[in-house]
C-alpha cells in the first residue's frame, strides 16, 4: 500500500502551514501510520514537536545529503517519540537549494527519498518554507496532495495566486498526479466582516468545493505549541479543536474521492 503525501504550502509566510500540518498529522494518526517531514529551515515543526533544532545533528537535510550522495539512508533520521513520526529539521536545510542546483533530478530528490519510507506509513505530510524555491519544489514533487492555508485577509490573496502559479506549472511538468485538495483560511474570526468578506471571495473565485471549513483563531493553538502538543489532546473541546478535526475529516474524505483540482 501506498502511503498518501500531502504537502502543506504557500508562498507567503505566517499563514498557519505549521500549525495545520502538525495538528492534522497528530488526527491522521489515530487511522494510521503517519510521519511528518519538516522541510523548513525555520524548523517549526521541529519546535512544535519539542525539539531544539540546534541540537538536531542528523535531519532531513543531512539525511537527503547522505542519500544522494552514497545512497544510503539512514532509518533513525525520524523521531518517534510520540503519536505520529517526525523527520526534523535544523537551519542546515537553508542550504539545500544551493547544495543540489547542479543535480540533474534536483527537484526531484525527496520524491526518491520517500519511496524508501513508502510501505512505512499511511500518511506522509510534508511542512515547507514560505517560498517558491528547491525546497518547496521538491516538496510538491514528491506529494500526490496539495492542501494551501491562507490567512483571512485580502493581502494574503496575492501570496494565494503565487502559490496556484506553481501548481499549475508544476502539474503540469514535473509532477502531473498532483491534486489541489483544496484551500484552508486560518486565523479566521467568525464576528469580522473581513474575514466572512474574504471567505466569501475566495470561494467565489475557486468554488465551494475546494474550500475547507475555516481554522478560527484561537489562544490555544499557541498555548498547546508551548506544551508540544496538538490540539486536540491540550484543549480537545476548544474551537481550533474543533475545526482541525473537521479539517482532517474533509481532507480524508476528499483523498479518498479525489475531489480537488488535478
Amino acid at each position: 500500500m501506498m502511503a498518501k503525501v500531502i504537502v502543506f504550502s504557500n508562498r507567503k509566510g505566517g499563514t498557519g502551514k505549521t500549525t495545520l500540518a502538525f495538528n492534522i498529522a497528530a488526527i491522521l494518526s489515530e487511522r494510521g501510520r503517519t510521519l511528518l517531514i519538516d522541510f523548513d529551515s525555520q524548523a517549526h515543526s521541529t519546535i512544535y514537536y519539542g525539539l531544539q533544532p540546534q541540537s538536531i545533528n542528523y535531519g532531513i537535510y543531512e539525511s537527503l545529503v547522505e542519500f544522494v550522495k552514497n545512497g544510503q539512508l539512514k532509518k533513525e533520521v525520524v523521531v518517534d517519540t510520540k503519536s505520529f513520526h517526525l523527520i526534523p529539521a535544523n537551519q542546515n536545510l537553508a542550504a539545500f537549494d544551493l547544495e543540489f542546483a547542479n543535480l540533474e533530478n534536483k527537484e526531484g530528490i525527496l520524491k526518491d527519498f520517500l519511496l524508501e519510507f513508502d510501505s512505512d506509513y499511511d500518511y506522509i505530510l510534508i511542512d515547507t518554507p514560505p517560498n517558491l524555491g528547491l525546497t518547496t519544489l521538491n516538496a510538491l514533487t514528491a506529494a500526490q496532495y496539495l492542501v494551501i492555508p491562507v490567512k483571512a485577509d485580502f493581502l494574503s490573496l496575492a501570496g494565494l495566486a503565487q502559490i496556484m502559479d506553481i501548481f499549475y506549472k508544476v502539474n503540469s511538468t514535473l509532477n502531473p498526479s498532483l491534486i489541489l485538495l483544496g484551500i484552508v483560511p486560518v486565523m479566521f474570526v467568525t464576528r469580522t466582516k473581513m474575514s466572512k468578506e474574504f471567505l466569501e471571495q475566495v470561494t467565489n473565485i475557486f468554488g465551494k468545493n475546494l474550500v475547507f471549513h475555516p481554522l478560527r483563531s484561537d489562544v490555544k493553538v499557541m498555548e498547546s505549541s508551548s506544551y508540544a502538543l496538538p490540539v486536540h489532546l491540550y484543549s480537545p473541546n476548544c474551537r481550533a479543536a474543533v475545526d482541525l478535526r473537521k479539517i482532517a475529516e474533509q481532507i480524508l474524505w476528499r483523498m479518498k474521492n479525489e475531489k480537488g483540482i488535478g
